[in-house]
């Protein structure tokens, strides 16, 4: 039977000791939301010599942070010296590196791989973007040369592929494992942090804000909110109505055979094609399969539809996969930016919002949470890393989230079939 829920559990270590809050709590700083986002900005924070809190109104990881694919991919559309500040294009050019060098720091067991991301470009159409993005980022240092058909099969396993390239900084690793560790490296620099405590109310008063739990109140100087997508109504209007919602899933298979291991993904890098409707997937430390994609009518909510077509695009692939069974299949919420890149938002005099992460949350975490500590403590040097926007207003988001959802899958198999 398909278990409804990721395998990370299987394996994390167990979660560190973040109690709800009971008792009032005086910080400089607080992050509500206790994510990549709000941890690694906490650290930040926090190795400036702040006192910091975080608060989760749930467990760790039960959002987005616990639930994703587990792949870092620092691959960006929008990473471009021209429209981003130096500092900041630095930070996101190296994310994916930052990644692994804060779980090196902090010794976070995580099930951290750092094996590369392999695109591969499936057709001669796509094959002349694949290559621009190749000599983009090699030019940057984050690739070595472009791969012919050869090239592709010896790090993918498959020859159905005419050429694609190599991110170095890219990998994968456990989320929830990850979040976890995080969490744990907060709280050895001193930052309270409190699970199981959600935000019932924001106010500003004397210069401060305070934020009111079940348990007690939190004054700060200056407030994050990194809830994202899983934002309650206590959160102010203007951060939730700026991204819309989207459903995805996940499957994981049964581990792989050695025999089979050796035939898919031999050098253990993260895999995605160039397709409108695109395979993407890891191999984890256990030797499963990771995959998925959004929601649709009925590719994501059945159990027994959605294991059997992806392992159909599997076999066509690497035959050796052919019947491959499947143990895991969940879902979590992305938040859509209508550009598709993250923002710190401006929501008041020390109120601040960090979203949008679409689909990129595990590498760009590591550079916008820099981003978000700086503008906490002066807003000036925040903007020259990554400028804070007024948040912009999504009419009918949920309505919108809902026709992606319905029609993007379809519409994107009907361009792959005519384009080839």
């Amino acid at each position: 039977m398909i278990q409804s829920d990721p395998p990370y559990a299987l394996t994390a270590p167990p979660a560190p000791d973040c109690p709800p809050l009971h008792g009032v709590c005086q910080v400089d700083h607080l992050l509500v939301g206790a994510g990549y986002g709000g941890l690694l900005a906490a650290i930040a924070l926090a190795e400036r010599g702040a006192r910091v809190a975080v608060i989760e109104a749930q467990a760790l990881g039960h959002g987005g942070s616990g639930r994703n694919h587990g792949q870092c991919i620092p691959v960006y559309r929008y990473l471009d010296p021209d429209r981003l500040p130096a500092r900041g294009f630095d930070l996101l050019l190296n994310s994916g590196a930052q990644v692994f060098e804060t779980i090196r720091r902090f010794g976070i067991d995580c099930e951290a791989v750092q094996n590369g991301t392999l695109t591969a470009a499936h057709n001669p159409r796509t094959l002349e973007m694949t290559r621009a993005a190749h000599a983009r980022y090699a030019r940057w240092g984050k690739a070595d040369g472009w791969l012919d058909r050869d090239g592709v099969a010896d790090w993918a396993g498959t020859a159905d592929y005419p050429g694609g390239w190599v991110h170095k900084d890219g990998g994968h690793l456990n989320p929830l494992a990850y979040v976890r560790g995080l969490a744990r490296a907060a709280q050895s620099l001193g930052v309270q942090v409190y699970a199981h405590t959600p935000m019932t109310g924001l106010r500003s008063q004397n210069g401060r804000w305070l934020v009111t739990t079940p348990g007690e109140q939190i004054s700060a100087r200056s407030v994050g909110l990194t809830t994202d997508i899983y934002a309650t109504a206590a959160v102010p209007a203007a951060l939730r109505n700026s991204v819309f919602p989207l459903t995805a899933y996940g499957l994981a298979s049964r581990p792989l055979t050695a025999g089979e291991r050796r035939h898919v993904l031999p050098r253990g890098t993260n895999f995605g094609e160039t397709r409108h409707d695109p395979m993407f997937f890891r191999i984890d430390t256990a030797g499963r399969i990771i995959g998925g994609g959004l929601v649709e009518l009925r590719r994501g909510r059945d159990p027994g539809l959605t294991a059997a077509r992806l392992t159909a695009r599997l076999a066509a692939r690497w035959p050796v996969l052919q019947g491959l069974g499947w143990d895991h299949l969940w879902t979590g919420r992305i938040s859509m930016a209508m550009d598709q890149t993250p923002s710190i938002q401006r929501l008041g005099d020390g109120l601040w919002g960090l979203t949008g992460w679409s689909g990129r949350g595990v590498p760009t975490s590591a550079a916008l949470a820099q981003g978000l500590a700086a503008t906490m403590v002066d807003p000036a040097e925040g903007a020259q890393i990554w400028p804070a926007t007024n948040p912009p207003a999504i009419l009918a988001r949920q309505a919108l989230g809902l026709m992606v959802q319905t029609f993007r899958g379809p519409l994107n198999k009907l361009r792959d079939r005519i384009e080839g």
